[in-house]
């Protein structure tokens, strides 16, 4: 990442899985230096219920938001196969 930030000069970066680095990972790493975008796992929002699903991006936001910086979203792109009613709640949990 460093040099991606250092040479490149990427100023954001997207697409992060629970199972690889968590979001609040990154954010804790390089979130002074770049924009971190998503980071709602698609597996929770796959496969977990509405409420769970609020109380995710809820941990997730309240991990991420400090010091700017930070757009909530899934951690890849909207399959057909999630819940529309999981995609609605994280878009209505990130506009409380």
């Amino acid at each position: 990442m460093p040099d991606l930030i250092d040479s490149v000069r990427i100023d954001a970066k997207h697409s992060f899985e629970d199972a690889i680095v968590p979001v609040g990972q990154m954010k804790r790493r390089y979130g002074k230096r770049i924009g971190i975008l998503g980071g709602v796992d698609v597996d929770i929002l796959t496969r977990r219920t509405p409420d769970e699903v609020r109380a995710h991006v809820r941990r997730v936001i309240e991990d991420c938001a400090p010091g700017g910086r930070y757009a909530v979203g899934s951690g890849n792109s909207i399959p057909s196969y999630i819940p529309p009613e999981n995609y609605l709640t994280m878009v209505d949990e990130a506009l409380a």
